[in-house]
C-alpha cells in the first residue's frame, strides 16, 4: 500500500507544480503585465516585461511533446502581445518558456 500513496502523492504534486504561474524575480515587477491565452488546448499564462516574455503552461496534458508545446507558445505570446517573436529565442520545456519580441 505504501507504494500506491508515494505515487498518489507524486502525482498530486505534480499536478499543484503544474498549475503554477509564478513569475520570476524579473517578472514580478509593477510594469509587467499578464495575460491568459489558450491555443489548441494549451493554456498559457504570458507575463510580459519590455520586449520579454516568460510564459507558463498553466492545464494538465499527458505527455506534452516540447516541440509542440513551443508552437503553441510562439501562437499565444503573438496572440498576447501583438508583437512577433524574435525568430531563435524561443526556448523551454514543457511547462515554462521564455522569449523575445519585436513590436516594431
Amino acid at each position: 500500500m505504501k507504494p500506491i500513496l508515494s505515487c498518489a502523492a507524486f502525482l498530486a504534486t505534480g499536478l499543484l507544480v503544474a498549475a503554477c504561474d509564478s513569475p520570476s524575480p524579473q517578472f514580478m515587477s509593477s510594469d509587467t503585465s499578464v495575460k491568459k491565452v489558450t491555443v489548441e488546448g494549451s493554456t498559457f499564462s504570458i507575463h510580459r516585461r519590455e520586449n520579454w516574455v516568460e510564459v507558463y503552461r498553466t492545464n494538465f496534458e499527458a505527455l506534452p511533446r516540447i516541440p509542440v508545446i513551443l508552437s503553441r507558445a510562439k501562437i499565444a505570446i503573438e496572440q498576447a502581445t501583438g508583437c512577433k517573436v524574435v525568430e531563435g529565442s524561443l526556448s523551454g520545456d514543457q511547462a515554462i518558456q521564455r522569449a523575445e519580441i519585436d513590436c516594431g
